[in-house]
C-alpha cells in the first residue's frame, strides 16, 4: 500500500475509534503484550544473562529456542505501539489544546517518578523511565499524518538496529558527545548475585549502581530509538484502524504473511547465529559457527515479525471475543499494576524469602515459572476488576496526575 493510500485510509476507519468493542481489543492487546513480555524479561529477572544455558538437555534448549524464536523482541513493539496509540486517545478527549498538553505531561512526570521508583527500588530493568522520556515527542507527533510516523518511526528504529550492531559507531558519535568526557560509574558495590543473596541494602545499592547505565546513558544508546519508532508507527496504525482492529480478517491474514515472510529468515539466520556464539548451546546442537551480523539480523527479523504477533493477535480477538478473551482483557485493563507485579512478585522470590536460587535456573525452569506468573495474574486481575474499576497502580497514577494538575 502506498504512502498517498495509507493517508487516505485514515479518513475510512476514524469512526470505530472510540467504539467500545474497539476498546476491548486494545485492552485484550494490552495484556497480551503484558504476559508476553514476562517471557522475554522473566531471565533478567531471574539472572544476569538470557543466552547463558548452564546445564543444556533437551527441555532447557527447546525452551531457549523458544525465547528467541517466538517471544524475544516481539510483544515490546506492541506495548510501545499500544502507548503511542493511547496517546491520542487521551487527546481525542473535548479539551483545549493547552489544557490537555499540561495534563498529559503532568501524567508522564507522574509515570517517570513511578519509573524511577521502579528501577531503584524493585528492578533496573524498568521501560517507564524510557517511555516518559519519550512523552514529549508523541504530542509533537499527534497530528502528523500515518505516513510521516511511519516513516520516521522506521527511520528511527533504524538507528537502534546500527547502535546495537556496531556499538562503535554510538561510542564514538553520542557517546563521546555526551558522556565519555565526565561519566565513570566506577566499581560494582558487588556482583548480582551478591546483591540477590545480601539484604536490601546490598540489592538497593547494586541497582543505583546498574541504573547509572542500564536506564541513564542507554536512553540515547538503544532505548529511545527502539521505543520511539514504535511509538510513532503505533499511532500510525491506530490512524489507520489497523492497530485497534477495525480492518477486516483479510487484511491481518495478509499482514501475517508478510511479516512472516520477510521477518522470519532474518529470525532464523540471528538464532542460529546466536547458537553458534553460545559456549553451551552451541556444543550441545553441534554448531560452534561464528556468523557476522549477529545483532542486526535477528533484532530486524523480530521487528518485522512482531506485525505477524499483531495479526494474529487481532484474528483470534475478532474469533473468540467474549468469555475467551475477557480474562487478558482484564490482565490489560491492569497493564500498569502488572507490570510492576512482576518485579514485585520475583523481588519477593529470588531475594526477600529466597525460594529459588537467582542467576541459577535454566530456560525450561524460567517458563515453569512463567505459567504459574500468568496464572496468578489473570486470577488476581479478574478478582480486582470484579470489585474495583481500575487497577491499584492506575488509581494512583491518576490521584497523583490530578493532584499535581
Amino acid at each position: 500500500m502506498s504512502f498517498s493510500a495509507l493517508d487516505a485510509a485514515q479518513a475510512t476507519t476514524a469512526a470505530p475509534v472510540l467504539q467500545a468493542e474497539r476498546i476491548r481489543s486494545l485492552d485484550f492487546l494490552r495484556g497480551l503484550a503484558i504476559i508476553g513480555m514476562l517471557v522475554a524479561n522473566i531471565p533478567w529477572h531471574a539472572g544476569d544473562s538470557m543466552s547463558r544455558l548452564s546445564d543444556p538437555d533437551i527441555s532447557s534448549v527447546v525452551a531457549w529456542l523458544a525465547q528467541y524464536l517466538v517471544f524475544d523482541q516481539r510483544f515490546m513493539p506492541m506495548f510501545a505501539m499500544l502507548f503511542g496509540a493511547g496517546a491520542l486517545l487521551l487527546s481525542s478527549r473535548p479539551s483545549a489544546p493547552s489544557l490537555f498538553a499540561s495534563y498529559f505531561m503532568t501524567r508522564m512526570l507522574v509515570l517517570f517518578l513511578l519509573g524511577v521508583a521502579h528501577a531503584y527500588l524493585l528492578w533496573p530493568g524498568d521501560i517507564l523511565i524510557t517511555y516518559a522520556v519519550c512523552a514529549p515527542f508523541l504530542l509533537l507527533a499527534l497530528n502528523w499524518s500515518p505516513s510521516r510516523l511511519i516513516v520516521i518511526g522506521v527511520f528511527l528504529k533504524s538507528i537502534n538496529l546500527v547502535f546495537n550492531q556496531w556499538p562503535e559507531v554510538y561510542e564514538e558519535t553520542l557517546e563521546r558527545a555526551l558522556f565519555s568526557w565526565w561519566v565513570d560509574y566506577g566499581d560494582a558495590p558487588s556482583s548480582i548475585v551478591e546483591a540477590y543473596a545480601g539484604n536490601y541494602g546490598d540489592l538497593f545499592a547494586y541497582n543505583a549502581w546498574r541504573n547509572q547505565f542500564i536506564q541513564w546513558t542507554a536512553l540515547p544508546y538503544f532505548r529511545i530509538w527502539n521505543a520511539l519508532g514504535f511509538m510513532f508507527i503505533g499511532m500510525a496504525l491506530f490512524k489507520l484502524g489497523v492497530l485497534q482492529g477495525a480492518r477486516p480478517p483479510k487484511f491481518y491474514r495478509r499482514m501475517i504473511v508478510f511479516a512472516l515472510a520477510v521477518g522470519a529468515p532474518f529470525v532464523v539466520y540471528g538464532v542460529f547465529a546466536r547458537i553458534g556464539a553460545n559456549p553451551t548451546v552451541g556444543p550441545y546442537l553441534g554448531f560452534t559457527h561464528e556468523l557476522p551480523l549477529r545483532s542486526i539480523t535477528f533484532l530486524l527479523g523480530c521487528a518485522v515479525s512482531s506485525f505477524a504477533v499483531l495479526g494474529c493477535a487481532h484474528l483470534f480477538f475478532q474469533r473468540y471475543v467474549g468469555s475467551v478473551t475477557a480474562p487478558i482483557e482484564r490482565v490489560g485493563r491492569m497493564a500498569l499494576t502488572n507490570y510492576l507485579l512482576h518485579s514485585v512478585v520475583f523481588l519477593l522470590v529470588f531475594h526477600v524469602f529466597k525460594v529459588l536460587p537467582f542467576d541459577a535456573l535454566d530456560h525450561d525452569a524460567l517458563f515453569m515459572l512463567v505459567l504459574m506468573t500468568w496464572a496468578f495474574q489473570i486470577a488476581f486481575s479478574w478478582i480486582w476488576l470484579s470489585h474495583f474499576k481500575q487497577g491499584p497502580v492506575e488509581a494512583l497514577w491518576r490521584k497523583l496526575t490530578a493532584a499535581i494538575v
